[in-house]
């Protein structure tokens, strides 16, 4: 067998199925359960769960880095611009109702969404797709894997259809795009996965927080 199909089904295997999975899970999830908070819950859980039987049955390997400031240096300035701008961006937006789950919402906004989606969509479907790929870069500077993982991603957020209207729903898809291109692109040039949690981290719970606060 050539080392091209070789890689090619491996990109299939390690890239293309785990996020397939992932879409299929939350497709099936969002019939058995009409609570999103129960929803985001389970759903990082079977992503958390597709990503741990990559690595321990296929034995798949990406860059995680280390949790010390001298190696999350690269993301400082991703951190307070982007973080900056999207806290804009919620001031903007129309207040939400507070609702009895609220706090199991904002813990996982905070705390579980960061980590659970890096892993899946940088660290696993991004790194293979990069290996496979090669380092061609769109402009000289973003790799085609991590185009290709970022519309991944993008597209994953199509599951919200099940609770929320398709305008919404096309608004948060090309945003997750937007900012998985800032979290990919600069994955790639940090390989430091805690960098890439933090700021998903600090964009989604300030996108929930903030319009909490609002009264409008």
């Amino acid at each position: 067998m050539s080392p091209g199909i070789t890689k090619l089904g491996r990109g299939v295997r390690d890239a293309l199925l785990p996020a397939l999975l992932a879409l299929a899970g939350q497709l099936l999830l969002t019939v058995l359960t009409t609570s999103v908070v129960v929803l985001d819950y389970l759903s990082h859980a079977w992503f958390l769960a597709i990503m741990a039987f990559w690595v321990l049955v296929f034995r798949q390997q990406f860059p995680i880095g280390r949790l010390t400031r001298q190696s999350l240096r690269g993301w400082f300035g991703p951190w307070i611009i982007v973080g900056g701008l999207n806290l804009i961006i919620a001031l903007q937006g129309s207040g939400l109702k507070v609702h009895h789950a609220v706090i199991a919402w904002l813990v996982f906004e905070g705390i579980v969404v960061g980590p659970v989606e890096e892993l899946l969509f940088r660290g696993l479907i991004q790194t293979t797709l990069n290996r496979v790929i090669g380092g061609e870069r769109l402009f000289g500077r973003i790799r085609w894997g991590t185009i290709l993982a970022t519309l991944t991603f993008g597209l994953a957020h199509l599951a919200n259809l099940s609770h929320q209207s398709l305008g919404v729903t096309i608004q948060q898809v090309i945003f997750a795009m937007i900012t998985g291109l800032v979290l990919g692109h600069y994955y790639d040039r940090s390989q430091n996965l805690w960098g890439a949690a933090v700021l998903h981290n600090i964009i989604d719970f300030t996108s929930v927080l903030v319009p909490l606060l609002i009264v409008r």
